[in-house]
């Protein structure tokens, strides 16, 4: 099911077109956000960048846990105000908040949380997909993205592609390394990411967590308990 685009009017008596909101929509807000959240927190991007190591082997894959998806999908309108608390929830998900972490971002299919060091992000996202698009072709859409706007994207070393299910969304998991520019300045980032999506293809999952890639296993090891409590609500 489509929703109605809030950059579009239709004429008298017409209907809005249906849109379809692609996975990279969310990469898009997970980098911004741990751009501002690097700035904001006076970090030194140069610095940051000098601790390029390997992200390491344990990606989302390694900490799955069991909820499965409810409910179906609904129209997607005009973004919500920021929730704060023990959990977020919003039209595709809901997602815990631990202490410590911040809502960033929130709008009907998408919650970004900061962690608790102001280092790193995580990004989970659910809602209808028109046309209907298999895991793959939601993984290779993410892929794309990440390929046209950082050119040296690859997967992180150490790292492998699996297929398994999150919370019993089916997917695939894995990991990318590549390097981020903010002011004249760089550094080496990474991000673990995982893309569902509905056996029709009608419903997409995507959960991504960016950082720099020394810190990788750090976030991952905070967010467990975030993506233990993680429920989809379309299915």
């Amino acid at each position: 099911m489509g929703y109605q685009s809030p950059y579009y009017t239709p004429g008298p008596g017409g209907m809005p077109a249906p849109v379809h909101r692609t996975p990279w929509v969310l990469i898009i807000s997970a980098i911004v956000v741990l751009v501002l959240v690097m700035v904001g927190a006076g970090t030194a991007i140069a610095i940051i960048g000098a601790r390029n190591s390997n992200a390491g082997s344990n990606g989302l894959d390694s900490q799955l846990p069991t909820p499965s998806p409810a409910g179906s999908p609904s129209p997607v309108g005009s973004p919500t105000p920021v929730q704060t608390g023990p959990n977020a929830s919003n039209d595709g998900l809901t997602i815990p908040v631990p202490s410590g972490w911040s809502v960033a971002a929130k709008d009907n299919e998408s919650i970004t949380l900061v962690n608790p060091n102001g280092d790193g992000s995580l990004t989970a996202g659910s809602g209808p997909s028109v046309p209907a698009m298999t895991v793959q072709a939601n993984k290779d859409e993410i892929d794309k993205y990440f390929a046209s706007k950082y050119p040296d994207t690859k997967n992180c070393p150490g790292t492998a592609t699996t297929t398994s299910t999150l919370n019993g969304a089916p997917g695939i998991f894995w990991t990318l390394c590549f390097t981020l520019t903010q002011g004249g300045q760089s550094f080496q980032a990474a991000a673990s990411l995982f893309a569902g999506a509905t056996s029709d293809g009608g419903v997409y999952y995507v959960v991504m967590e960016v950082t720099t890639q020394d810190n990788l296993q750090t976030l991952i090891a905070q967010s467990k308990p975030i993506l233990q409590g993680l429920q989809w609500k379309l299915k």
